[in-house]
């Protein structure tokens, strides 16, 4: 037992508490989340995603800053959470930059085709959250664990199944958003696409140097 439980723990540390990237945006969100309590409204409506403050504002700074954003504690618990588990094993695999990369494109591409699409639809939208960034690195996931199969099939080895639980994660998630209200769908379609967006453009750039996921 004592063993395991040594095995588990070099385990936990390795996968997610050296994604020293992942844990900083936790932070921040936290960060963000804590103020948001002290300084109420003004803070978020002032960093908010508002359709019309960012496409004839010019506000650009919301596209980013929505991101930093949430409106209770269940909402950030929940994004924290696969931000924390799914984001390590991201940053892992990509390295540090990649991740941060695929992170902070897909929470921005998020809000940005949320934008468009609510402007060309006359919808005001008021919105805040990670969700995009974290959609982005579910996307993410499904690419790597897309190019382990076929690196797995090119040297010979079986592949897993893991492709084809994350595409029913996916699945649910985006038709979950569509059963529930006040939930910015647009945003989280845009990130998991920006997410898959990037993340193969980091296959295809660095290949082989892309380390293999640690499931």
């Amino acid at each position: 037992m004592a063993k395991y439980d040594q095995q588990w723990y070099r385990d936990f540390y390795g996968r997610y508490l050296t994604s020293f990237v992942m844990i900083i945006f936790l932070l921040l969100n936290v960060l963000f989340f804590v103020s948001q309590m002290i300084l109420g409204n003004r803070l978020t409506d002032s960093g908010a995603l508002i359709t019309d403050n960012v496409y004839y504002g010019g506000q650009l700074y919301r596209l980013i800053t929505a991101t930093f954003l949430h409106a209770d504690i269940s909402h950030i618990v929940s994004n924290m959470i696969g931000l924390f588990f799914i984001g390590g094993l991201i940053e892992i695999s990509v390295g540090h930059i990649g991740f941060a990369l695929i992170y902070l494109m897909s929470g921005i591409g998020g809000n940005l085709v949320s934008v468009y699409y609510e402007n060309f639809k006359h919808i005001e939208r008021y919105s805040i959250g990670a969700s995009g960034g974290v959609f982005g690195l579910i996307g993410a996931l499904l690419i790597l664990t897309a190019y382990e199969r076929i690196r797995s099939a090119r040297e010979g080895k079986p592949a897993g199944s893991l492709l084809y639980r994350g595409l029913f994660v996916v699945v649910f998630m985006v038709a979950s958003g569509f059963t529930e209200g006040g939930v910015n769908n647009t945003a989280h379609i845009g990130g998991l696409i920006m997410g898959m967006i990037v993340c193969t453009a980091l296959v295809l750039i660095r290949g082989s140097k892309i380390k293999p996921m640690q499931l």
